[in-house]
């Protein structure tokens, strides 16, 4: 999913309009509507963040780099793991291997 999908879907879900958006993050809905269509892209990092902060996504997430959504889950997650020793980290990436493997085959 691209950038400007991702921000529609994420709009939508929120019942938001694109002027209540661009409200939301400081930019006119002009802007959102051309970042959805895919006509322009933000320059601007403190754009992303807020969109991101505001739906309450990771940026990965918003880009379309990730399908994992939420940014508190993955934080804890990985303050979680570097918490782990060496063996336990082990562990856990060949359950998450295992467990990918299943994903795969259903």
């Amino acid at each position: 999913m691209t950038f400007s999908e991702r921000l529609r879907q994420l709009r939508q879900e929120k019942k938001m309009t694109q002027s209540a958006l661009g409200q939301a993050v400081d930019i006119s809905p002009r802007m959102i509507s051309f970042y959805e269509s895919g006509n322009h892209f933000p320059r601007d990092e403190v754009i992303l963040k807020r969109l991101a902060d505001l739906f309450e996504v990771s940026l990965d997430y918003l880009l379309g780099h990730s399908d994992l959504r939420e940014e508190t889950s993955l934080k804890k997650l990985c303050s979680t793991y570097r918490s782990m020793s060496l063996s336990d980290r082990r562990t856990i990436m060949d359950f998450v291997e295992f467990l990918a493997e299943r994903a795969a085959r259903t």
